[in-house]
């Protein structure tokens, strides 16, 4: 029993070790941050420890008090508000130095010195707050001066509270504890909590610690009259530099009085307030303005020497100092962490920093008010933007100003070209700390950078870059050259014939003639006709009755069949309007129900080469009858359609509403055979329902139809450009259609597919179109689509896959597409020979899926990330594939293959669970050249049958869990 717990003990120890280490080589780039994290936490634990040995001092000490205080443009309300609690604490005097051009201030004073027989007025030409405290100390008759800002409110008891520390003769000041006044901006909190952080944390640190504290804030700070006074002229006339120094009086007058040898003392039972700025912007001005005094201070008194009198206070200056570039350390790690996509460290940064700063703050601010817990991610943000205004005051030191007293016009002005030189400095500073961290976690690390496992050599044969090399076709290689199958659009001007056009165009006339011979009487082509130029690859092999001349005399012809409800409409080569419908003998069935709104209640069939033109000139919406009991279409047999700028759907006039029943029926456009359908800048919507073995069309919702017969004699195609398809059945639907250009389209919200290129649908340009939220794929081309371009595509949120090549949908090019969201990005299913490049394929269950011998088609130069499976999967006899020159990232597999004979090189695979994993009968594929990065579980993972094996090359694996790792499949 014994036994069975130590080998249990150690097997977990040893377990844990594994992990342990695995986790800290993987995350040891955050050493460092853990390192400052330490030391932050110890000076923190460091000052609430003897802080705790802080207590207020409650001897009573009896004197005298003169309050001085500086106004200049005080906000009147404020000051009126100060005067009268400065007062209540019964001062001997409170003296105002006032500018000479605030007038206001000066009147509401006069009006005090009338309520209160101790007020003395100074009014004063000379600009400056030093200056005008100087003045009003020079002429202060009690033995303890208050010095006091205009906008200062006091607690009952401020003076007796803040008295006491005089008790002892070597004290010469005291300072007492600040809040916000009723605070309510951001800003405000911001500041109330950096208060509660100095006066409830920091002060209670140094005054236990030492005799000193690093300023007596001019809000309120208590001094010996006859210890200051001969201080007066360091304290005007202070220059740094060379420069005289205006802003910074308080902590100066501080650090005079301890480099004299005096004692100063915190009361934190002596509490006033102060209104703080209410604009995050100007307290943001404020904040670096006082950081600047304090950095110029610090740094003069600790070059002077004298800070060493007083550890604590040395510790802390210094200490401070470094915080300047230590507080932005942390999201620097953070920003590097994303961009390496070390996702576990994204996580764990800002959580502690939110648990880090909640802990650091509940004492000293959240215990009493605990509503500021909402402004803590502002808070978190405003401490690094705080960090950063250190750096740059470090950078302009010599830049003075008061704020919130001293008129700027007054003040020297720091330009902002003078200023460049910092802005340019701090960027740089950040600059360097981030290529710092970047650089540790790409070179110095704990353990070594690369990882070379031993090959599993029954799963995994080992072979060097060369001989890979020899033995097969180049990678990258078409696979095939492609076929110009596209057709292009020509608009005749009447005067030109088939010759004249192919000579032009340099095609075939013949061929030209055989595409549009539908619409061509004898051969004559009538101004405006639309001709489809066929490309230089298509061959169309027509039946001899197909092109035999007409006697006809083409005239227009419309009647109505009752027994379908149908307008038959003929005249061969003629171009026509719905109002030469309703004029030539629709005007039942077809009515313009408001001003370009129509309302079609009979099937419109459209045959006998007639074009008809549906142009927003005539015609903006276009509504098809289709209820509960019937419906009535848009076709087209050897006839063309124009559409620009229209919108078609179903209607259903009883409901008032689209047709949104499918289960009936519902109405459904639909070109067939020898014919094209051009459609741009127009909406086809709410149209099409599935199709049954009785039904001879593809009612589909927008469809182009060839007859299996006519495969190859006659031209099925058209142009579809910047519309929309939506809550369509299929949203577009093509059979046997060639050359098709399809640009600038959006599908989303049909039934089934976007757009759905159907069988023999060859020669396409798919290109620039958006589909998604489509109840299965995005865009699919299924049974022998071959020669096609899809590329600059956006497909995502489908319910089933972005872009499908299905059944023998071969030779097709897919590039530049960004697909997302899908279950499959892309998917081949017994399709080959496809070149799959460059595409940005995430968020997908499967980024790119092969299977059902799909072959020798190259994937490459892809991105293929944060798929929630795999990134390339291949199986069911996708054989001889290339995936080549990939960047496969943050994916569960990276590529996951369980077919034979795939090239697998120079791919990037990094931050997947496992980068590559072969499984099942998975034979003969070649692993070479790639790099195999961050994988969280293993780098290589085999799990195959005994009697197969793969090959292994030269593989960079890099800072994977384990590098190569597997076990025997049981077949």
């Amino acid at each position: 029993m014994l036994n069975t717990i130590i080998n249990s003990l150690q097997f977990i120890s040893n377990d844990f070790a594994f992990y342990s280490q695995q986790y800290f080589d993987r995350y040891s780039f955050l050493v460092p941050l853990g390192a400052i994290g330490i030391w932050r936490w110890s000076v923190w634990i460091m000052k609430e420890i003897l802080g705790l040995h802080y207590h207020p001092k409650t001897k009573e000490y009896n004197a005298k008090v003169s309050i001085v205080t500086p106004v200049y443009n005080e906000n009147p309300k404020v000051f009126t508000q100060a005067l009268g609690t400065w007062k209540e604490n019964n001062p001997a005097e409170i003296i105002a130095v006032i500018d000479y051009t605030d007038l206001t201030c000066i009147e509401i004073f006069k009006k005090f010195k009338k309520t209160f027989s101790g007020a003395v007025l100074i009014i004063t030409e000379i600009p400056g707050k030093r200056s005008a405290l100087a003045d009003g100390i020079k002429i202060a008759k009690s033995e303890i001066v208050a010095l006091v800002d205009s906008d200062t409110i006091w607690d009952k008891d401020v003076l007796r509270n803040g008295l006491p520390p005089f008790s002892d003769v070597k004290v010469a000041g005291v300072a007492t504890y600040q809040s916000v006044l009723h605070p309510k901006t951001f800003a405000q909190k911001i500041f109330d909590i950096q208060l509660d952080l100095r006066y409830r944390h920091e002060y209670p640190f140094l005054a236990a610690s030492g005799d000193a504290l690093v300023c007596l804030s001019g809000r309120t700070a208590f001094y010996r009259r006859e210890v200051i006074t001969p201080m007066l002229p360091d304290l005007v006339n202070e220059k740094f530099l060379g420069r005289p120094v205006i802003s910074g009086d308080d902590k100066r007058l501080t650090y005079l009085v301890l480099a004299a040898g005096w004692k100063v003392a915190y009361q934190s039972t002596s509490h006033v307030y102060t209104p703080g700025m209410s604009s995050l912007s100007a307290y943001l001005k404020q904040r670096l303005r006082w950081t600047r005094n304090s950095l110029r201070a610090d740094l003069s008194a600790i070059l002077s020497g004298w800070p060493a009198r007083h550890p604590a206070l040395l510790f802390f200056q210094i200490d401070k100092i470094l915080q300047s570039f230590v507080v932005i350390i942390s999201p620097i790690f953070f920003f590097v962490s994303i961009y390496l996509h070390l996702w576990m460290a994204v996580l764990v940064i800002p959580c502690w920093w939110f648990i880090s700063r909640t802990v650091k703050l509940y004492y000293p601010h959240l215990s009493h008010k605990p509503e500021n817990i909402i402004i803590l991610p502002g808070y978190v943000l405003y401490s690094f933007l705080a960090g950063l205004l250190k750096i740059y005051a470090l950078f302009t030191l010599n830049t003075q100003g008061w704020i919130t007293r001293w008129d700027k016009s007054r003040l020297p002005q720091f330009r902002y070209l003078s200023a460049a030189p910092a802005y340019v400095a701090t960027v740089g500073v950040v600059l360097l700390l981030t290529y710092g961290v970047y650089i540790f976690k790409e070179r110095v690390y704990l353990i070594p950078k690369t990882q070379r496992e031993q090959l599993l050599t029954n799963a995994l044969r080992h072979i060097q870059a060369d001989a890979a090399a020899s033995g097969g076709a180049v990678l990258g290689e078409s696979t095939s050259v492609q076929k110009e199958l596209l057709t292009s659009r020509y608009e005749a001007d009447g005067t030109e014939t088939f010759a004249d056009i192919s000579n032009k165009l340099g095609v075939n006339a013949d061929q030209l003639y055989y595409a549009n011979s539908a619409k061509t009487p004898n051969r004559n082509i009538t101004r405006g006709t639309v001709l489809s130029i066929p490309g230089k690859d298509v061959q169309l092999h027509p039946e001899a009755s197909l092109i035999k001349p007409t006697s006809s005399a083409n005239l227009l012809t419309v009647k109505y069949d009752n027994s379908t409800n149908t307008l038959l409409v003929t005249g061969k080569g003629r171009q026509i309007t719905l109002k030469d419908i309703v004029n030539n003998g629709g005007k039942e069935y077809l009515e313009e129900i408001s001003p370009k709104v129509w309302h079609a209640k009979a099937t419109i069939f459209l045959s006998d080469g007639i074009t008809l033109r549906l142009d927003n000139n005539e015609l903006e919406w276009l509504r098809l009858e289709s209820n509960k009991n019937g419906f009535v279409m848009l076709r087209s047999v050897n006839s063309d359609i124009i559409i620009n700028g229209v919108k078609i759907t179903s209607w259903n006039t009883e409901n008032n509403d689209y047709d949104k029943d499918l289960t009936d029926g519902r109405s459904f456009v639909m070109v067939k055979d020898n014919a094209r359908m051009d459609i741009s800048s127009s909406e086809l919507s709410y149209l099409g329902y599935p199709t049954s073995s009785d039904i001879t069309a593809s009612p589909y919702g927008v469809s182009w139809k060839l007859s299996t017969s006519k495969l190859k004699k006659v031209l099925l195609t058209g142009e579809v450009i910047n519309s929309k398809f939506h809550h369509n059945y299929f949203g577009a639907y093509t059979y046997g259609a060639t050359g098709m250009l399809w640009r600038g389209n959006e599908f989303y919200e049909n039934v089934r597919y976007g757009l759905d290129p159907h069988d023999d649908s060859n020669g396409f340009l798919v290109e620039n179109n958006i589909a998604h939220n489509n109840g299965t794929h995005g865009i699919i081309f299924s049974k022998r689509c071959m020669f096609n371009t899809i590329r600059n595509n956006v497909s995502y949120d489908n319910k089933l896959h972005g872009l499908m090549l299905h059944e023998k949908s071969d030779f097709n090019i897919v590039e530049n597409n960004t697909i997302t969201g899908n279950t499959s990005g892309i998917a081949l299913n017994f399709s080959s020979n496809n070149i799959i490049r460059n595409n940005t394929i995430i968020d997908n269950r499967h980024g790119v899926r092969a299977n059902a011998s799909s072959n020798s088609n190259v994937i490459e130069n892809n991105t293929i990330a944060s798929n929630e499976l795999y990134g390339i999967y291949l199986y069911d006899k996708a054989n001889n594939n290339s995936i080549i020159d990939n960047t496969l990232e943050s994916n569960d597999v990276g590529a996951y293959i369980k077919s034979d004979e795939n090239i697998i090189s120079n791919n990037s695979l990094i931050n997947n669970s496992i980068g590559v994993y072969f499984q099942d009968n998975a034979s003969n594929n070649t692993l070479i050249d790639n790099q195999i990065q961050q994988s969280g579980v293993y780098g290589i993972y085999t799990k195959v049958v005994k009697q197969v094996s793969n090959i292994l090359g030269v593989n960079e694996l890099y800072r994977n869990r384990k590098g190569v790792a597997g076990v025997e499949e049981n077949q």
